[in-house]
């Protein structure tokens, strides 16, 4: 039977607000992330492209000061 690998989480406070993040990337060094980050990039991952976007377009609201909810 195949042993299920556990995902390394870590846990963010911003004011009433939990968050909960469960990435193998908070293990990795600054240099690992942003070497694996271009290379995703690169190949085209399509969620971090998604992910990309998302952000990218919040900053653009609320910079505009429009709603992003």
């Amino acid at each position: 039977m195949e042993e299920k690998k556990e995902t390394f989480a870590k846990t963010y406070q911003f004011g009433n607000t939990t968050v909960v993040v469960h990435s193998d990337l908070l293990k990795m060094t600054e240099e690992e992330r942003d070497k694996w980050f271009r290379e995703q990039r690169a190949a085209g991952n399509p969620d971090l492209l998604a992910l990309e976007r998302t952000v990218n377009e919040a900053y653009r609201k609320f910079y505009k000061g429009e709603e992003t909810y």
